[in-house]
Order: structure tokens, then C-alpha cells, then sequence
């Protein structure tokens, strides 16, 4: 698996959050696949990330947002769930979480990723990989010959 990103991220091995106790959120969780690109273009567009929580078990991606987003977020690529949960992927428990939190350099007083932002980056993510890639076709050149 490939944790890659085109930016500089602190790592943080642990449960220990980064979050403020006091910080009320939601939590986004979408695979590793489709939140890692989403979140670097994210990055890269200059939008405010706030910490991330990578589990490598489940390869989830854990997203805190702002709190009021679980009962809007509708969307097929993920699922959003109220932050008074524990930081879990899934909630059957049949296997534990094995996480690592990730935070921007920058972002020490970001406590949340905006949610609109994220839903958004995300629907263009997925658009973009689930999109038939073109055939490369080869050009030829006519050639026209005339008949004497």
C-alpha cells in the first residue's frame, strides 16, 4: 500500500488525537484509495486540512469535519458518522483499527476539514478514476492516389 502524497505531512503512531478535546466534529470515512488523491488536490487547491487518522488495517481514511455533517453528507463514495464514536472504520469490530494520524505542517490551529470541500474533492476523484480511460489510437495518413 502507498501512503503517497505530493505534500509534507507530520506522522503521528498512536490512538493519542491531535484534535482538541474540547472540538466538536463529524468523521468522513472513505477508503485509502479514493481519500488520499482527494485530500492531496485538496492540498494543492490551498484548502484548509485539518488532522487526518490513517488505518492501515482497514484501508480507511478518517476525516474529522465539522459537527451537523452526518445527517446531509448522502453520498455513494462514503460514509459520515457522528465524532462521539471512537475512532473506529468499521463498526462491526471484528478486527481492530491499526492507525497513524497524519496533520499538515502548517494546519496546527485547523481542527476540522470543511465538509463541502471534502465532498467535493471526493465526487471529482471518484468521476475521475471510475472514467473508461481513451483508447490510444494511432493517427494514419490518408493517401490519396489518383487514377490515370
Amino acid at each position: 500500500m502507498t501512503l503517497r502524497s505530493h505534500h509534507p505531512w507530520h506522522l503521528a503512531i498512536g490512538e493519542q488525537s491531535p484534535l482538541p478535546s474540547a472540538s466538536a466534529h463529524d468523521t468522513v470515512r472513505v477508503g485509502l484509495a479514493l481519500g488520499l488523491p482527494a485530500i492531496d488536490a485538496l492540498v494543492t487547491d490551498g484548502t484548509a486540512v485539518g488532522p487526518l487518522r490513517y488505518c492501515l488495517a482497514h484501508h480507511q481514511l478518517l476525516v474529522p469535519v465539522e459537527p451537523g455533517t452526518t445527517h446531509r453528507w448522502q453520498a455513494a463514495h462514503s460514509d459520515c458518522v457522528p465524532g462521539t464514536r471512537a475512532w473506529r472504520c468499521v463498526s462491526d469490530g471484528y478486527r481492530g483499527c491499526l492507525g497513524l494520524w497524519v496533520t499538515r505542517p502548517d494546519a496546527a490551529r485547523i481542527s476540522t476539514t470543511s465538509a463541502d470541500a471534502l465532498h467535493e474533492a471526493l465526487s471529482r476523484t471518484r468521476a475521475r478514476l471510475s472514467a473508461p480511460r481513451r483508447a490510444h489510437h494511432v493517427h494514419r495518413r490518408e493517401v490519396c492516389r489518383a487514377q490515370a
